[in-house]
């Protein structure tokens, strides 16, 4: 009789008899797993899914084999994520930011993180993970929030910390600068308009921008126009005529176009580099909103695909605009919402980080890290020794505020307020800067305060560095490189002994799941299908390190369809093995052994060994199709058929085979596996406090 009618049970047991708790105090070795903190927009998706049994099955594994394990779970605030959500929330109710202002605007917005969170951290629960949930983390929480100051304050004081105008990415939609690398390029059919600039012409895909013109750029090389450079020639504008003088520049490409480009400082970053290297001043001609600056004369306040269609009639009538062509190009996006971004000249707070780059290269060259698939130690190097100086500040509320403070010229770094007539920074800081010190943040790191209030578990010299952390390959510079930079920097040691790049889930034509493609497949979906074990089972088959997987509903659902077969076939096993169950799970001595007993049992440690390899190794794949086939084929198909014919002598041998294979099963369907194994008459509180078998 099943002591489990549902998995909601299973995992009821397992939460109230505390049995995914570590256990600090512990003399068992120990081993550390860093979730990935999801978005606390963000709903489970089958990335998520993935992701959550790969560290389930890994955390489940190392318990078996005797391990004090912890799995431990976050949730990041996702600044841009969460503002832009809350937002729309709140214009719902006809609220604004600028009705509510900061103070009442974060009252609210933190109500409505605990709404949506407990509408979300079921779903985080939904594929069995075993965390320690009385451990789990939220990043802007007090002890994150002083690490984070910690940080800060560090960096300022050994002078990496800076601020200054810049040129950024900016994303005119969320209304703050945002990262290189959370960019993405679409492929767009635009035109390529030549235009007449004094005695030259040129190309350009961007005739919006001719306003903040400050040169024209030849390549050095480039013939055909070496007797133009260093001179000044007389431009006709739509703002009437300007002086605009040639330059030379080896960044300029001779094949595109005529050879020559226009130079805009304030709004491109090639042309902003430029500019530096010729002293050429800069003009700013879109401004936050996306709109374009009084500096466009009567074109200002336009959008600047309003502007640049509204403009062309006049460049055609003045004879500046030459001809037109059809071009093909990647226009650069932002990540969440595909606005278009625009580069502009910021003021931003920044981080000097080569010093701190050259340092994380020389660490990773130690081989201190494991990466899965091994080609990420090369990506990282190279993206490390090209960074630049990373952009920090976010023109946001909901955040890490900057713990600036200034009082007429005086400038402070503080948590809190120095005093009266202190006015804080108004930006707060990027969220990669706390997601990157996770490692350490979420293991108490600089746990103590002026007030002695903050009372912090201090896990740090216990589970650090953590031995498995785990992403999806498009993070790998916004979070784990960074990671790696701030571990290093802060304790000299890398952040994860093992990092596991999975492969992406897309669709059938390679593309990546989206709400806007309509492509996307719900986890929720597959297990009211076919169940949690049968979907993790289904997943797992595609969690070959780096490798994505191409799917489709029909194909999971076959998969899905396919694995609960096998829990089917698995309780029909169950039924019969144990109908006639002994008190006695000991295995016959060699001598009196049947020759099939022998068979089955050398087939088991054959199996058992390249199980645990395979773990070992994190090729679940691998592992779970040898289970599947030593269950279906040998097991079922061959020796349970014979044993029917001596079913008694057979019996301990049955059932010694059974329990062994839900041991070693157990990491990839949890909830069966612990459902068959109370049936025993012999067995522990849980499956889970079972031994591996090697």
């Amino acid at each position: 009789m099943n002591k489990f009618k549902k998995e909601s049970e299973i995992y009821e047991f397992w939460e109230k008899e505390k049995l995914f708790s570590a256990d600090p105090n512990s003399n068992k070795k120990k081993y550390s797993l860093l979730i990935p903190p999801p978005n606390l927009t963000g709903e489970l998706h089958l990335g998520h899914a993935m992701q959550h049994s790969i560290l389930d099955a890994v955390a489940r594994f190392r318990r078996l084999q005797g391990f004090d394990v912890l799995l431990l779970p976050g949730v990041d605030h996702a600044g841009i994520q969460f503002e832009s959500t809350f937002d729309k929330h709140l214009a719902k109710q006809g609220l604004s930011k600028q009705k509510l202002g900061r103070e009442k605007w974060l009252e609210l917005a933190w109500k409505f993180k605990d709404e949506i969170y407990k509408s979300l951290s079921g779903s985080w629960r939904m594929m069995g993970l075993s965390a320690d949930w009385s451990r789990e983390v939220f990043t802007l929480e007090e002890k994150c929030q002083r690490a984070v100051f910690e940080e800060f304050k560090t960096y300022y004081d050994a002078g990496l910390i800076y601020k200054g105008p810049y040129i950024v990415q900016w994303c005119p939609r969320d209304r703050t600068a945002i990262e290189d690398v959370e960019v993405e390029y679409e492929e767009r059919k635009e035109k390529l308009y030549y235009l007449k600039y004094g005695p030259l012409t040129l190309a350009t895909v961007r005739p919006e921008t001719k306003f903040g013109d400050t040169a024209m750029a030849v390549n050095p090389k480039d013939k055909r126009y070496k007797d133009y450079v260093g001179k000044e020639f007389e431009i006709e504008t739509l703002n009437g005529k300007k002086k605009m003088r040639v330059v030379a520049d080896d960044v300029v490409d001779p094949d595109f176009g005529t050879g020559v480009i226009k130079v805009t400082p304030g709004h491109d970053f090639i042309d902003y580099e430029i500019g530096k290297r010729h002293n050429l001043p800069i003009i700013n001609v879109i401004n936050k909103e996306g709109r374009l600056t009084d500096a466009a004369g009567k074109y200002a306040g336009m959008k600047v695909t309003e502007a640049r269609e509204a403009m062309i009639p006049e460049l055609k009538e003045k004879g500046i605009l030459v001809k037109e062509e059809d071009y093909v190009h990647n226009v650069a996006v932002c990540e969440r919402c595909k606005s278009v971004v625009e580069p502009i000249i910021s003021e931003e707070w920044f981080v000097k980080v080569e010093e701190i780059a050259k340092e994380a290269i020389q660490l990773i060259n130690k081989d201190a890290i494991k990466f899965l698939p091994g080609n990420y130690k090369k990506i990282l190097i190279e993206w490390l020794k090209g960074i630049h100086d990373w952009c920090i500040s976010r023109s946001l509320w909901w955040g890490h505020r900057i713990p600036v403070w200034y009082r007429g010229k005086e400038i402070k770094v503080s948590l809190k307020s120095p005093g009266v007539g202190w006015k804080q920074d108004e930006q707060v800081l990027d969220t990669w800067f706390s997601s990157g010190l996770w490692p350490l943040s979420t293991l108490g790191w600089l746990n103590k305060v002026e007030s002695g209030k903050l009372k912090v578990e201090n896990l740090l010299d216990r589970y650090f560095p953590w031995d498995f952390e785990i992403s999806a390959p498009e993070i790998k510079f916004l979070w784990i490189a960074r990671m790696i930079m701030i571990s290093n920097y802060f304790t000299k040691m890398e952040p994860f002994k093992t990092m596991f790049f999975h492969g992406m889930l897309r669709d059938l034509q390679g593309r990546k799941f989206s709400k806007s493609l309509g492509n996307g497949i719900e986890p929720g979906y597959l297990i009211g299908q076919w169940g949690v074990d049968a979907t993790r089972m289904a997943l797992y088959t595609y969690s070959i390190p780096g490798r994505d997987g191409r799917v489709s509903k029909q194909t999971l659902d076959e998969r899905g369809k396919n694995f609960r077969n096998f829990a089917t076939k698995i309780r029909n096993i169950a039924r019969f093995v144990i109908e006639l169950r002994t008190t006695d799970n000991r295995l016959p001595t060699t001598d009196n052994r049947h020759k099939d007993d022998i068979w089955i049992q050398d087939k088991l440690e054959r199996l058992v060994a390249r199980v645990t390899k395979n773990l070992e190794s994190l090729e679940l794949h691998l592992a779970v199709e040898d289970i599947y086939n030593f269950v279906w084929h040998d097991f079922a198909d061959k020796y349970i058929e014979k044993s029917k014919t001596s079913r008694e002598e057979a019996q301990a041998t049955l059932e010694y085979v059974l329990k062994q294979v839900m041991i070693i099963l157990h990491p990839f369907m949890p909830f069966l596996t612990e459902e068959i194994y109370q049936q025993f008459d012999v067995h522990r509180k849980s499956i889970m406090l079972e031994k591996w078998p090697l």
